[in-house]
């Protein structure tokens, strides 16, 4: 599974690259909004996206804007915003599911799982 994850927080970002070697997925960590943009063109089959990056929710406008351009790939929000407006914004711009951190390997592992699936 070609994967995007767009992550500003070294840790969280180390965490997703390991379990995704280990599972042999593509995985391409970008730490901004443009770099994502540029990473979108290999044709990621699952984007993962921080709604807070840099001190900023910009990850909202970035689904959002994606949605609107037609991108349909799965989105999942991987974010420490977990308040229940803030995971019903992350729906309401797009998102496909929110995966909240702090969160388990075992949790990751079922996200992996349900959208490798998915693409068969």
């Amino acid at each position: 599974m070609r994967i995007v994850y767009i992550e500003d927080e070294l840790a969280d970002a180390q965490l997703v690259e390991r379990y995704a070697a280990l599972k042999s997925h593509a995985l391409i960590v970008t730490d901004n909004i443009p770099k994502a943009k540029a990473a979108l063109e290999e044709g990621p089959d699952l984007l993962l996206v921080d709604m807070y990056i840099h001190q900023s929710k910009i990850g909202y406008d970035f689904v959002r804007e994606l949605r609107a351009q037609g991108f349909t790939q799965p989105i999942v929000a991987i974010t420490g915003l977990s308040l229940a407006q803030d995971v019903e914004r992350c729906y309401s711009v797009g998102c496909n599911e929110v995966l909240t951190k702090p969160y388990t390997i075992n949790q990751l592992a079922e996200l992996f799982a349900k959208y490798e699936s998915q693409i068969g």
